[in-house]
């Protein structure tokens, strides 16, 4: 083992960050109770709560909960995440925790046995099961098998300018005790998480792809992306931004089929964002979205991709009757 590994006092650091999460922030605690290895140190980071959330976090009784509160008031939600990343050189295992998901069991068990070879940093994240305010299921991130994949850092970044899945909950970062190189964008209110992890696992020795749900996202009203969503540029717009970001850290330039690609998914993303929101009754704003994507996809590219979103609803909502939360507009 390496000195920079035998030195650490913690395997594991989870860091909890949060504004007013008093719904749920007890049962995300709970999960992490239940762990069959638990965390060593499980460290609030708290974005100025006006509610319930230090009470809390600070009278549960499964572990004691460290408590960090913003300086400054009105901080962005990924500034309070990087706060998180300076417990890296802390740890040989950090994970960031929204306060309001959840976490399987065996989560940590499983997780940190597909990073263990090595002493260098590494990335493992795994499918997430998609709950409502209930904790009623509601779908899977994908089809879980139970294999395990290593991805070389071209086909992760491939996946990565795609959008491909990847849950802040379902995610672990193996620091190694070092610090993290790179940080969570601010000018990406919706999307820094996916310019990190593609910045961060650029850098990793391993990128580790588990196929079992172990952690739990939870859909509900009073998600970010819900209040960020009517921001043109931050809902579409930087998509597309994320999508150009991700693919130029391959080293190559975006052409033919490559490109077409891309823009084809970026049509269907956005296709089906302008159709939820035009089914919760804004019309005008589903009409901008159409607007600006064709603007970037072009006519055909854009069309097609209407299709695909009609017959993908055809068969997801209406033969397997899967239930859909009324304020995701992201499925």
């Amino acid at each position: 083992m390496s000195d920079n590994l035998s030195r650490l006092k913690s395997k594991i650091i989870t860091a909890v960050p949060v504004r007013n999460g008093e719904e749920f922030i007890q049962q995300t605690l709970e999960s992490l109770a239940r762990q069959t290895r638990r965390p060593d140190r499980v460290v609030i980071f708290d974005n100025r709560s006006t509610d319930r959330t230090l009470e809390i976090a600070r009278a549960f009784t499964g572990f004691t909960c460290e408590v960090s509160v913003a300086e400054a008031e009105g901080q962005s939600m990924f500034a309070n995440f990087n706060r998180a990343l300076d417990l890296a050189d802390q740890t040989e295992y950090l994970h960031i925790l929204h306060a309001d998901d959840t976490i399987s069991p065996n989560f940590y068990a499983t997780m940190t046995a597909v990073l263990a070879e090595g002493d260098g940093p590494g990335l493992a994240w795994c499918l997430d099961e998609r709950i409502d305010e209930k904790n009623a299921h509601l779908s899977y991130s994908g089809k879980p098998d139970g294999t395990v994949t290593e991805l070389d850092r071209d086909t992760f970044l491939q996946r990565k300018a795609e959008i491909g899945n990847q849950a802040f909950c379902a995610t672990l970062m193996k620091t190694a005790g070092r610090p993290v190189p790179v940080r969570f964008p601010l000018d990406y209110p919706v999307l820094g998480d996916q310019i990190f992890w593609a910045a961060y696992g650029a850098q990793c020795q391993k990128r580790v792809y588990v196929n079992q749900a172990l952690a739990q996202y939870r859909w509900h009203g009073a998600n970010n992306t819900t209040f960020l969503g009517p921001s043109l540029q931050s809902l579409v717009l930087d998509e597309w931004r994320t999508m150009e970001t991700n693919e130029a850290l391959r080293g190559r330039g975006m052409s033919g089929f490559r490109a077409l690609k891309l823009k084809g998914l970026f049509a269907v993303r956005s296709g089906i964002k302008a159709k939820r929101i035009r089914q919760q009754g804004n019309a005008d704003y589903a009409q901008q979205i159409v607007r600006v994507t064709k603007e970037i996809t072009g006519p055909g590219l854009w069309l097609a991709g209407q299709g695909l979103i009609e017959l993908r609803d055809l068969y997801i909502y209406g033969i397997l009757r899967h239930p859909r939360h009324p304020k995701n507009i992201y499925h």
